[in-house]
This record gives structure tokens, C-alpha cells and sequence, in this order.
């Protein structure tokens, strides 16, 4: 189970970024987050993830992953979370990699330290993870630089290394952002089979994606949350006035299905 109870977190001129945020997520469950940008979303992820920009710190509340209080471990031993149990797919993929070194590097030394692969075995699970996520030319796009790969492909790379890695909970920063729409029910489609076995806590605006994903989605506004439910309750019984307006703005295509339109 991950836990997150009642952070707070300020940045550096007292201003607060999050208040009282509590939430819990376990194997098998699919959490969904959404709110207006600047409402604390990916705050609340690299809190989580102990990766908070230097102009912030987490001032209270503790987080803790199966039953392990993560909140005061010292970096390196926050670090060894990363991949194997925390999993993390970032909303601005160019900003993940390293753009001096090549894919393939960043990809196989990420397999080779964390999961204690020999070359010849992090490479071949490269390829192999590459390839679920329809990167088919894997062999090129590990020889490529990632400024000579789309934001798209980054994002998919990403994935592929989170597949590969398997942590037990996977944070997702609007992972389908980048993609068009073959390649977003693409990624969709493996996290839902990663759900079978991992918690997923998902930012997005993507109205079907969270329908079809989230047991439950929360609402989060001025670095609180302030409303939460299933997707079909927050867009037909909304409360909050953003979340109103949320459900405005998504229009109603067939039966299921909803289509996200910007405000």
C-alpha cells in the first residue's frame, strides 16, 4: 500500500504548493487525479517520488510504501525506490533523458543497475520492451539521441522502461499527452494490464482514458483535494465549480465514450 498522509508542502517564499493531501493506493487499483494546471498535481508526484525542486520542502505529513516510512530516508536509500518500486512516467519526456547520451545507454544502464543485468541482457530487454510499446525499429531508436526522436517516442520509451522494471506502484504524468490516438490506446491498454499487478496514480485530463481506467478519480485546487468519485459521478453530479466546469467543457460521444475539450 502507498500512503500519503496530510503533506504539506511550501516553496521557499512560505507560499503553500499543498495542504493536508492524504490519499492511499494499492496493488490492483487504478487512482485517477485531475485539476486546473497549477492546482498541485505534479507536486504531489515529486513528493511522493522525493524528487521535489531544491525552492521547495515537504513541511508535514509522512508517506510510506508497504508499511515503510519513506518520508526521512536519507536520498540515496529515496533513490533505490525509484524503478523497482516507485515507477515514474513523466509528463514532459525530453526532461526525463539525458540529451548528450544515447537512448540505448540511458535505457540498459537504467536495466543493468536496477535489475543487475549484464549488457547483453539489459539491451535484449530493450529491444523487447521497446518493441510492446510499437517502437518496432527498436535498434534505431536505441542508437539515437533523444533530441532526434519525437516527444511521442520519448514518451513510449519511458513506458518501455517502466514495463521492463515493473515497479509495484506506477505515478503517470498525463502519460498519453504526447501520443496520438493509436499509440495512446496503446499505452492505455499496458497500463491496464500493469494495473493487474501494480497501483497506478494517474494525471490526466483525458475524460475516456480516466472512465475507462480509474475506480475513482480525485479533484485537486489549490493544492488541496476537493472532490472526489468516479469518473461518471464527477461529470454528472459535479460539485466543485472547476470540476462544473470540467464536466461542461467534455462532450458526450456515443455511449461510453466522452472527449476532453480545453477550457
Amino acid at each position: 500500500m502507498l500512503e500519503v498522509r496530510h503533506i504539506r508542502v511550501s516553496a521557499r517564499n512560505g507560499r503553500e504548493l499543498l495542504r493536508d493531501v492524504s490519499f492511499s493506493l494499492g496493488p490492483g487499483q487504478v487512482l485517477g487525479l485531475t485539476g486546473q494546471s497549477g492546482s498541485g498535481k505534479t507536486t504531489l508526484i515529486k513528493s511522493v517520488m522525493g524528487i521535489l525542486d531544491r525552492t521547495c520542502r515537504l513541511k508535514d505529513g509522512g508517506i510510506a510504501v508497504d508499511g515503510v516510512e519513506i518520508t526521512g530516508l536519507p536520498a540515496g536509500k529515496r533513490r533505490n525506490l525509484c524503478g523497482t518500486t516507485l515507477g515514474f512516467v513523466p509528463q514532459n519526456p525530453m526532461t526525463a533523458f539525458d540529451g548528450r547520451v544515447k537512448v540505448g545507454k540511458q535505457v540498459t544502464e537504467t536495466f543493468r543497475l536496477r535489475l543487475k543485468l549484464s549488457g547483453a541482457a539489459a539491451r535484449g530487454l530493450a529491444e523487447e520492451k521497446l518493441e510492446a510499446v510499437n517502437l518496432t525499429d527498436a535498434g534505431r531508436v536505441l542508437e539515437s539521441y533523444p533530441g532526434q526522436v519525437s516527444g511521442g517516442m520519448l514518451q513510449r520509451v519511458a513506458m518501455a522502461i517502466l514495463l521492463g522494471l515493473g515497479p509495484r506502484y506506477i505515478l503517470a504524468d498525463e502519460p498519453t499527452s504526447a501520443l496520438d490516438e493509436t499509440n495512446r490506446l496503446l499505452l492505455l491498454e499496458l497500463l491496464r494490464k500493469q494495473a493487474a499487478r501494480a497501483g497506478i496514480l494517474m494525471i490526466s485530463h483525458d475524460v475516456s482514458a480516466m472512465q475507462s481506467l480509474c475506480e475513482k478519480v480525485l479533484v485537486m485546487a489549490g493544492g488541496e483535494i476537493i472532490e472526489e468519485g468516479t469518473m461518471d459521478k464527477l461529470l454528472f453530479a459535479p460539485e466543485g465549480q472547476w470540476t462544473k466546469e470540467f464536466a461542461a467543457a467534455s462532450q458526450r460521444c456515443g455511449r461510453e465514450e466522452w472527449k476532453w475539450r480545453e477550457l
